[in-house]
């Protein structure tokens, strides 16, 4: 009688084990799934830095090869922030648009959408330079923003804007 009572006492603390086992293996996984908000946020945030520090003569691309060639980029030392204000203030909306679509589909990966407009300062109204799927932009939970101030240097005496650039992006 006494090997029948230690047999089910070790089955049952088998039992009790595994189930102790599965339940903590169960509850650390859940943690493992959590969406991490911070890790978004700065992508947005990384991508405009990006933007706002690469000048264009670091920045390889054939289409910025053809821009310099035709004449567009006057100046090969300012930033893609500034040459994307540059060719939208001067009505060169075509080339903005290419170019920005060349600098953000080679940043960000397709499983992200992104949209790049730039908002008139005095009159609110909105010229969105690229937006990659719109329709995944209305069906997202979640968006994040980054916004910075542009303007664009004519001469010493005229210039354009301040005008807000902002760069939207979502999963």
């Amino acid at each position: 009688m006494n090997k029948r009572g230690a047999y089910f006492f070790v089955l049952d603390a088998l039992i009790g084990g595994s189930i102790f086992l599965v339940s903590v293996i169960l509850i650390l996984g859940s943690y493992m799934n959590v969406p991490e908000t911070r890790q978004s946020y700065l992508l947005a945030e990384d991508l405009m830095s990006i933007i706002q520090t690469t000048k264009i003569i670091d920045f390889r691309d054939p289409y910025i090869e053809y821009l310099a060639d035709n004449g567009s980029i006057t100046n090969p030392e300012q930033s893609l922030f500034q040459q994307i204000a540059q060719l939208h203030y001067v009505g060169k909306q075509n080339q903005s648009y290419h170019l920005t679509k060349n600098i953000l589909l080679s940043l960000v990966t397709e499983e992200y959408g992104v949209s790049y407009s730039i908002i008139n300062g005095t009159s609110n109204e909105t010229t969105i330079i690229f937006n990659q799927s719109m329709e995944r932009e209305n069906l997202s939970k979640r968006m994040l923003t980054s916004r910075k101030i542009v303007f664009y240097a004519v001469d010493q005496t005229s210039f354009f804007g301040p005008d807000i650039v902002e760069l939207k992006l979502w999963k």
